[in-house]
């Protein structure tokens, strides 16, 4: 990516809102991504371009609609602007000097967005794939008449689904069902159950292709990729291993001789485990597990010594003969382990799949679709064989520009729909008759806890995908990376940048080796401080006959550091400490504390707070727009 250019952050913003160029940009948090692109939809419809012909993807209803807002208020404050305000606008939006023609196209803007049908085209990638789904329903093979359902509505169908199939699987119908719930029942809890088919359900297209021709069929895919027999189970690969003609049997007697003799407590310790599997020829199955432990550490991984020199010394020999035993226990483990993976996996898969095919029906009997149905129909019709150049015919006369804001939380399918809309984009007639974009904006690093199935790899990959064919088509082709921040100060992104100069801190969080680097456009001063950890108080534990009262609650970690950072507040207030950026004392309203999660330190500072009498809000004004860069946020 792009280094930046200089200080001036009109100049990236301008670049990256050209017209005439496609442009991928990475942009940290507060490097003012929304008015990027604010300002590349103002620029289109400047330079004559179509409202209709330009669609906006959001992620959210409210980034949608913040976006429609801006674009409004914008191009109705251009109608009445004086010529000399007008034109001191256009200039910082396309960085020259805006002539006659273009004053009186940026005051029509507004009439030409409320009579284009349907008005301007900024709206979520679900909404889209309703509008397309709407348009061609019978060539993606729905009902026309479908509804689109709820989140809580699909929530409560998943329960339905899920709690019939258990139903079933309980009262053993059929009998596959019930040996499958028994398997799963062994490795996770309900709350565990209920979170993978979740997760599965989200991957519900490639559940369906790996189950297509049958769970069965599934399973002996699965037992031959990892090596395994049709019949082959864990319990059987044990009983084998432990069966006399598996292993060298009077070579380990004789090794468990002589650690018995070399005089090592560790060695004692290998002979006593060897001799007591070899001895018990009906019990070797079951300890197993246990004769394992002299060969490999608690964590699994081989033991780096099992004989000392002292036993070595006795016989040589017997170093061989243990790195044979642990050389085939070794794959005796990792055959069993691909036993139990084949087992819980299939087992996993036929319950998920039960549980998707009844979703599925119930969705169907009431022409039923969810949020992921819309994408995932959309992107089939898209790429549906004899149907979708049909249909991108009929799209393709409707889009020139596409625009793709937070695209770091953009799913490998919802990539997939973008993709086939701009499949003509830059080849052929679509690339000849007309100027037409892509823009993606979006932070990968923001990416990392995959909201909604988002990869940011995808953000990089889908970043090649574009720039090939932008490039092929011999267009202006502009990878940006904004850094200026204008949220906060030096001090602060400082801090971030040397926490993440760390290459096992960046490892997490950097795309494709970038390097993690913010400059702040803010000036002033400002000030981090490292607070201690704070760790329980030293104290007795209280005694059961301790009134509840009496409980020492600031020896609770949490409600200590809660009443730290009250008492750091209260004394900024009461000493008339000043804030530098409005050149006044510090109000409570100036204050801003941010935590990574609502859990109950949130409650101990709040009751730490109000039993200073330091006026608090509450827990629910994380990111109100009017109190971001005012004062002093304690993180």
């Amino acid at each position: 990516m792009s280094a930046r250019v200089q200080r001036d952050p009109d100049v990236l913003q301008r670049r990256a809102a050209d017209p005439a160029a496609s442009v991928w940009v990475a942009a940290s948090a507060g490097t003012g991504k929304t008015k990027v692109l604010t300002d590349r939809v103002l620029a289109l419809l400047l330079a004559g371009n179509e409202p209709a012909r330009i669609l906006c993807l959001t992620f959210t209803k409210a980034a949608a609609a913040e976006m429609a807002i801006r674009v409004g208020d914008r191009l109705s404050a251009w109608v009445t602007m004086s010529d000399t305000d007008l034109r001191k606008e256009l200039t910082g939006l396309i960085g020259g000097d805006a002539d006659v023609d273009q004053l009186d196209r940026a005051r029509q803007l507004f009439a030409r967005v409320l009579d284009a049908p349907g008005g301007m085209r900024i709206e979520t990638i679900h909404a889209f794939c309703q509008s397309l789904l709407r348009r061609f329903p019978l060539e993606a093979g729905i009902p026309p008449h479908f509804q689109v359902m709820e989140e809580r509505s699909t929530a409560e169908a998943m329960e339905r689904a899920v709690g019939h199939v258990l139903d079933r699987a309980r009262d053993g119908r059929p009998k596959v069902l019930g040996e499958a719930l028994d398997t799963v029942t062994q490795l996770v809890g309900e709350s565990g159950f209920i979170e993978l088919i979740g997760m599965l359900a989200d991957e519900r297209e490639r559940v369906t292709a790996v189950r297509a021709a049958g769970d069965a069929q599934f399973e002996m895919r699965l037992r031959a990729f990892l090596g395994l027999q049709p019949r082959e189970t864990a319990d059987s690969i044990v009983r084998q291993a432990c069966k006399d003609d598996a292993f060298a049997g009077d070579a380990l007697k004789r090794a468990a001789r002589i650690l018995g003799q070399s005089g090592s407590p560790t060695d004692a310790e290998v002979s006593r485990a060897i001799g007591r599997w070899l001895g018990r020829v009906g019990g070797r199955v079951h300890g197993f597990d246990a004769y394992c432990e002299a060969f490999f550490t608690r964590n699994g991984g081989r033991r780096a010594r099992l004989a000392t020199k002292a036993a070595l010394a006795l016989d040589p020999s017997i170093a061989a003969v243990l790195d044979t035993e642990l050389e085939r226990l070794e794959a005796v483990r990792t055959r069993r382990d691909a036993a139990r993976l084949v087992a819980s996996t299939a087992a996993l898969l036929r319950l998920a799949g039960s549980v998707l095919d009844v979703y599925a029906a119930d969705k169907a009997a009431r022409v039923l679709l969810d949020f992921d149905d819309l994408v995932l129909k959309a992107k089939n019709l898209l790429r549906r064989p004899g149907v979708a150049p049909w249909v991108l015919f009929k799209l393709d006369g409707g889009i020139d520009h596409i625009l793709i804001d937070e695209a770091q939380d953009t799913n490998p399918d919802q990539w997939e729909v973008v993709a086939a809309l701009a499949e003509e984009f830059f080849v052929g007639e679509g690339a000849r008759d007309r100027l037409r974009t892509v823009f993606a904006v979006g932070d990968p690093k923001q990416s990392i806890f995959s909201f909604q199935r988002a990869d940011p790899a995808k953000f990089v990959a889908m970043q090649a995908h574009f720039r090939a064919r932008v490039e092929a088509a011999q267009q202006d082709w502009r990878p940006l990376t904004l850094e200026l921040s204008f949220r906060s100060v030096a001090a602060v992104l400082r801090t971030v940048d040397a926490v993440f100069a760390d290459p096992r801190a960046a490892a997490g969080v950097a795309i494709a080796g970038d390097v993690i680097r913010h400059e702040a456009h803010r000036l002033g001063a400002g000030v981090v401080e490292l607070w201690p950890p704070v760790g329980p108080e030293p104290g007795e534990p209280p005694t059961p006959w301790d009134a509840p009262l009496s409980q020492a609650r600031l020896k609770l970690p949490r409600a200590r550091l809660a009443e730290a950072i009250a008492a750091t507040v209260k004394r900024w207030i009461d000493t008339g400490a000043r804030l530098e950026s409005s050149g006044r004392p510090i109000h409570a309203g100036d204050i801003l504390v941010l935590v990574r999660r609502r859990n109950p330190f949130v409650g101990a500072l709040v009751r730490a707070l109000k039993e200073r009498d330091v006026p608090v809000a509450g827990v629910d004004i994380v990111g109100h727009p009017q109190l971001a860069g005012r004062g002093r946020t304690l993180v």
